[in-house]
């Protein structure tokens, strides 16, 4: 039985009837030309639709052994996929209003955190749909951090290539507990999401990365074998 959740279809229609919809709509998406007519809305609903592809993926090879990680951390598997499908539709629609040098206090913590569009979309997350996700705190928390951390393996992969080093332990755990208690479970939801967030990228090389590193330096500690995708497995 599924457990108990929030309305999806209700969030969805809310986040394509908000005002940053509309803005995103009439935004260029930044991975293409400005005359391209590719709009950053397309950019959130072809990474929705790559969510739902991953998780109708045969429980085989690649995909068999990661959907075996979210049985063996007891995540349920069609909450995990409408989480995700609701962190696609946002996790970009503060870039419109991103602005890397004004720092503000974050919204969760009060702790000053510049306007990375990350942050932003965790904004633009909380008075969409904030509201509806207030009896729901577990769910509302892997939606919200999810969306605030997920460009977080992209930093993280550009560090290494400029100073040769990867993350430690510590800090990716510090990073997946921001998103879920669980140990590793967070740390889910970001490998996964990673494989959607793909529409537009020419490369693919540091989702590679980010799972070499993630099974290096994290899960190996927590004996969790983690399987590491080939381009075939993510286009």
């Amino acid at each position: 039985m599924d457990i108990i959740s929030f309305d999806s279809q209700l969030l969805e229609t809310k986040i394509r009837r908000s005002h940053w919809w509309v803005k995103a709509s009439n935004t260029v998406d930044n991975h293409y030309l400005n005359g391209s007519g590719i709009m950053l809305t397309h950019h959130l609903e072809a990474v929705c639709h790559n969510i739902e592809n991953i998780f109708r993926q045969p429980a085989t090879g690649f995909y068999g052994q990661l959907f075996a990680i979210l049985h063996l951390l007891n995540l349920d598997v069609k909450q995990v996929k409408k989480e995700l499908r609701i962190v696609s539709l946002l996790h970009d629609i503060g870039k419109p209003a991103e602005d890397k040098c004004q720092i503000i206090p974050h919204p969760l913590t009060g702790k000053p955190a510049h306007m990375r569009h990350g942050l932003v979309s965790l904004m633009a997350a909380m008075e969409i749909i904030g509201t509806d996700l207030i009896p729901f705190p577990r769910q509302q928390n892997n939606i919200y951090r999810t969306i605030e951390l997920h460009d977080m393996s992209y930093g993280l992969y550009r560090e290494f290539t400029a100073t040769g080093i990867k993350p430690p332990t510590e800090r990716l755990q510090h990073i997946s507990n921001k998103i879920n208690l669980k140990p590793s479970a967070g740390m889910v939801y970001l490998l996964i999401f990673k494989l959607a967030d793909i529409h537009g990228h020419e490369n693919v090389s540091d989702v590679i990365w980010f799972y070499n590193v993630v099974k290096e330096n994290y899960f190996n500690q927590l004996q969790i074998e983690l399987p590491i995708p080939e381009e075939k497995d993510i286009r």
